[in-house]
């Protein structure tokens, strides 16, 4: 492939294009600036993927970065500061590899216990985290994806990717190219090797669930409630919706320990089996702790079903009958878990500007006494 070249169009006095070139480089200065750059915007990588590892250890050594995809599944990537060559390719297969041999007990313990380091969020509970924000089983996590990252690659390499690329191996190849002026550093993103999509590979993504989804309210002769009470949440939260093959899940963007920004479920509707012809609310802890004192008249309400966890969240099941008679009852409830959503990002926002303050240098006056 021919070299991708930048120039800067820029205006002289006259109001005549003026053309420079800009410097390309081959390199950052190491591969942690790579990660670095990369774990600070994810998604140069992926839309909506969600980082859960770095430098995790593997048997074949600490594989670069680990993420979970928009549609729930495992992509591994292995970054190299400078060109990729074929001994990436063989790495990032070690790892996968190895990930997938795990069974889902193993892997979410594996993930979970080397979470947290170096700029990324810690997860206790990896199963419980991964149900959370994609509304299934671990078990359907499948096999990994690939990804090779670099600035640049060489023929055999690309040669090798796109081989696996063409049979039953999800691989991609990702290149930035890098260029200098003025002492900052520009980055242009190319994908040189798509994988192919997916659900084509037996996977689970957006489009598929949200098709099993209306196929469910259908066969279950409750469109109208379903969709309008998805639509209420999606008014009230504004959040993160994520559909599954029995409902949606609804999240919000909260700060992770390690100061990167994470979305965390909140409320789930879904269509379950039985009672027939009916809805089911999942309130998550967390929601149930921003709605305070709100949750607590919520409960209070007559003739409302509501089953508590020991873990402590909350299912609250309706009639598709009588949505229409409590919609403004679970409105006004929405309203309070997002005043409270608020509230703690500020208080948040308040803490981390005490630990900055608490970080800092003392001052030192130098004068006479």
């Amino acid at each position: 492939m021919d070299e991708i070249k930048l120039w800067q169009v820029t205006l002289d006095q006259t109001g005549a294009p003026a053309v420079a070139p800009v410097e390309s480089v081959d390199r950052t200065g190491t591969e942690a600036e790579l990660e670095e750059i990369l774990v600070r915007a994810p998604d140069l990588l992926l839309p909506g993927l969600k980082l859960v590892g770095r430098q995790t250890e593997t048997p074949g050594g600490p594989l670069d970065l680990l993420g979970i995809d928009e549609d729930g599944q495992l992509v591994v990537f292995e970054l190299k500061r400078g060109t990729l060559c074929r001994d990436a390719v063989a790495q990032v297969i070690d790892y996968a590899s190895f990930l997938a041999e795990l069974d889902p007990v193993e892997l979410g313990r594996h993930i979970g216990e080397r979470s947290g380091k170096l700029g990324i969020e810690k997860i206790e509970e990896f199963s419980t985290w991964y149900q959370e924000q994609f509304g299934r089983d671990l078990a359907s996590l499948g096999k990994p994806r690939m990804m090779l990252v670099g600035l640049g690659v060489d023929d055999r390499a690309r040669r090798m990717v796109e081989f696996l690329a063409r049979g039953d191996i999800e691989i991609s190849l990702l290149t930035f190219h890098g260029f200098q002026r003025d002492g900052s550093m520009y980055l242009a993103r190319q994908v040189e090797v798509a994988q192919r999509p997916v659900s084509t590979a037996g996977g689970i993504n957006k489009a598929e669930n949200l098709k099993k989804l209306m196929a469910r309210a259908h066969a279950f002769g409750i469109s109208g409630p379903f969709e309008d009470a998805a639509a209420l949440l999606r008014q009230e939260l504004a959040g993160y919706e994520w559909p599954n093959q029995s409902g949606y899940t609804y999240s919000l963007q909260e700060t992770a320990p390690s100061g990167s920004p994470t979305l965390r479920a909140y409320v789930s509707v879904r269509i379950p089996d039985a009672p027939a012809k009916s809805l089911q609310f999942t309130f998550h802890a967390r929601a149930i702790k921003a709605a305070g004192s709100a949750w607590t008249d919520f409960m209070k309400l007559p003739k409302l079903k509501v089953s508590v966890k020991p873990s402590g969240y909350a299912e609250v099941t309706v009639g598709a009958l009588e949505w229409q008679t409590r919609k403004e009852e679970f409105r006004a409830l929405y309203g309070a878990i997002v005043d409270g959503w608020k509230a703690k990002r500020e208080d948040d926002k308040v803490s981390d500007l005490e630990k900055i303050g608490e970080d800092a240098p003392e001052a030192v006056v130098v004068g006479a006494a």
